[in-house]
């Protein structure tokens, strides 16, 4: 399951209507966030529906161990990027600039935008060192989301090429101060640099490269101030390259109540939150009476190879807990309506994630097929291999025949999941990834709406899309 085991307890956020507001509104602490604070970025346009910001990529000296200076490759000079926020129905233009010794782009990932802005490889020249290109699209969801690199990706991600996007609902339901958390891995050397993003060559592609560094908007262990009883809106992005995100709050439950794409139709009240690279939650988390004293956010081990944890909870986040405290909130139920799915004139579309052998070397393919082809360049098709049409609606059904799980992720269209393995999924919601687990079948639905063009699905372990478990879908108007 996408977001870990669920129980049945809230502490702190109350679903039920007798719950009482406090009699006087309580604040965070003061600088609450300011460990996490994530850098921003001016705003070029006066129109307050308009974000226009200046980004570019380029080499960086940013401290991720302590008193050690660390060149990576950052966005306006950091890692994470610079966070942009704008507000569902705005207009975002960004002047991209790349000042890296190689070539890029920038994915707007989860973005239901046109093919055009979209970022990928499959639509976008590659912008090279010195050239700029300009991103223009609209925000048709709120939502958390993120930028990244859609070329060289696992190594550029792994490099600190990676930032946050809020999109706001101007009628959000949910009262609640919020704070982005973005999670990631690096892989360093013992003095502190990065490690080559090829680094263990192709068993390293095979099996995700996971870095030892594990960060928390740029940052190991960073602290966050909170009050016993006033609830805080995490919104937590898994920006790693491979690694499975499994985070838990010792003796308190964190309340998912948002998706990949916007709010959940039930909040959904868990012990741990666990999250596929690429996948984002937005959870309630309320500090009960026993953490007067503080305590710490931790990471699990996640057992993504299904042979039993072997590494010990490591903390994420400090916790420091100030004086004074909220009351229990109420949250809405339903958080929101999503239309009913009509599947009667749905097409049906399967695809198997593999592997094969080619010259002795190992690659995992879609439908039999490896992204790049077997000589290392795209395989031309008179017509594409997968083909859709503006309009339909269609049931995926995506099975991993392999040993290991897959965090399917499909560009610029939302999905909701109908069920993992014949189970029916436990919550609706609109995805645009999700793991799924080996030698298992996940079915989702998806419509196309009137955005025709190439769109790229992939695996998002990122050194799995590389060794070729990636594959594009063509949406067609219908002739």
């Amino acid at each position: 399951m996408t977001a870990g085991r669920i129980i049945t307890v809230a502490l702190g956020v109350c679903l039920s209507a007798g719950c009482e507001a406090p009699a006087e509104p309580v604040s965070q602490p003061e600088a609450w966030d300011q460990d996490v604070a994530l850098p921003l970025v001016e705003d070029l346009n006066p129109d307050p529906n308009v974000l226009e910001v200046n980004l570019d990529a380029r080499l960086g000296m940013v401290q991720i161990k302590p008193g050690v200076q660390t060149e990576t490759w950052t966005y306006n000079g950091s890692v994470p990027g610079p966070l942009l926020r704008a507000k569902r129905g705005d207009r975002v233009i960004v002047h991209f600039t790349n000042h890296l010794p190689e070539a890029t782009t920038v994915h707007w990932h989860g973005l239901q935008i046109t093919a055009d802005m979209d970022g990928s490889n499959a639509v976008q020249s590659p912008v090279m060192p010195g050239a700029s290109f300009t991103y223009d699209f609209v925000l048709p969801d709120a939502g958390t989301f993120w930028y990244h690199p859609h070329m060289n990706s696992s190594s550029q991600v792994g490099y600190g090429l990676y930032g946050p996007l809020v999109v706001d609902d101007p009628a959000d339901p949910l009262a609640v101060d919020d704070v982005v958390l973005m999670f990631s891995d690096m892989s360093l050397t013992k003095d502190g640099q990065l490690q080559a993003g090829d680094e263990s060559g192709w068993f390293g592609d095979y099996f995700g490269r996971e870095g030892a560094a594990l960060l928390i908007n740029g940052k190991l262990k960073p602290g966050l101030k909170a009050r016993v009883g006033l609830p805080q809106r995490w919104r937590i992005i898994n920006a790693a390259r491979a690694r499975f995100l499994k985070m838990k709050v010792p003796g308190t439950p964190l309340v998912r109540v948002g998706s990949d794409v916007g709010l959940m139709e039930h909040p959904q009240t868990l012990d741990s939150l666990l999250l596929a690279p690429s996948e984002r939650a937005e959870v309630i988390f309320t500090p009960p009476a026993s953490a007067a004293e503080g305590f710490a956010v931790m990471y699990q081990d996640p057992n993504r190879f299904g042979i039993g944890a072997i590494h010990p909870d490591e903390p994420l986040i400090n916790l420091q807990m100030v004086k004074g405290g909220g009351a229990p909130m109420k949250l809405p139920n339903p958080l929101r309506v999503l239309p009913a799915r009509d599947l009667t004139n749905a097409h049906h579309r399967r695809i198997e994630l593999g592997e094969k052998v080619i010259d002795g070397v190992g690659y995992l393919t879609i439908n039999g097929q490896t992204f790049g082809g077997e000589e290392g360049h795209h395989e031309a098709h008179a017509e594409p291999m997968h083909l859709a049409y503006v309009g339909d609606t269609e049931t995926w059904e995506v099975v991993n025949g392999t040993k290991y799980d897959h965090p399917f992720h499909l560009h610029g269209f939302a999905f909701e999941i109908l069920d993992l393995d014949g189970k029916p999924w436990p919550v609706r919601e609109l995805k645009d990834s999700v793991n799924v687990p080996a030698g298992e079948t996940l079915r989702f639905v998806v419509t196309f709406d009137d955005r025709p063009g190439m769109w790229m699905f992939h695996c998002h372990i990122l050194d799995h899309a590389q060794l070729g478990m990636m594959a594009v879908l063509q949406v067609r108007k219908r002739p």
